[in-house]
């Protein structure tokens, strides 16, 4: 189903990963806390953070359960305490997010991740099943604009880390990790 986190084993897999010192990276559309609960540490869990409010993420991922948003909520608490490497994933569409960054900011704050990773939206051409058009597709400057409202709204605590034009990318980071004026945000 594409929900790594649910898989039955998925523990045990992490467990033999690192023993072989292969790093794990889980990404979990947070709708399974019970299992985020249990997972043990990976070396850098994912929230994808599709949208800021209960109405916007009933759209955007129609989710299977009924207390989705509940749901959701109770990941995002779970992450601030972690004690492992976290991070939101956020996609920047315009005309459909874009206009949220209060709320998306309150999410931050409530997550307490290590790291926000936002991407701009990229537009793979026309389909039945997505009514995106390349206008819905932000360019660098406007992501990495947001991003900079973004660290603004949070404070201190969290500044631009780095980005990737290319790929339509940005990296908030706590400044935890800003040593000595260094970012180390590498693992």
């Amino acid at each position: 189903v594409g929900e790594p986190i649910i898989y039955p084993r998925i523990n045990e897999l992490l467990d033999e990963l690192h023993s072989r010192g292969i790093s794990s990276f889980m990404v979990t559309n947070a709708q399974f806390p019970d299992q985020m609960e249990t997972l043990r540490p990976c070396t850098q869990l994912y929230i994808s953070v599709d949208a800021p409010t209960p109405e916007e993420l009933k759209a955007v991922d129609r989710p299977l359960f009924p207390d989705f948003w509940e749901r959701f909520l109770a990941c995002v608490d779970m992450m601030r305490a972690k004690k492992q490497r976290t991070v939101f994933r956020l996609t920047l569409v315009n005309g459909w997010n874009t206009d949220q960054l209060s709320k998306y900011v309150e999410l931050v704050r409530r997550g307490k991740p290590d790291f926000v990773e936002v991407k701009g939206v990229t537009y793979c051409g026309d389909s039945k099943a997505s009514p995106l058009t390349i206008q819905h597709c932000p360019y660098h400057a406007e992501v990495r604009a947001y991003c900079e409202a973004m660290a603004a709204e949070l404070g201190v605590e969290y500044e631009l880390a780095s980005e990737h034009a290319h790929s339509n990318i940005v990296l908030i980071a706590h400044t935890d990790f800003k040593i000595g004026g260094q970012w180390h945000t590498w693992i």
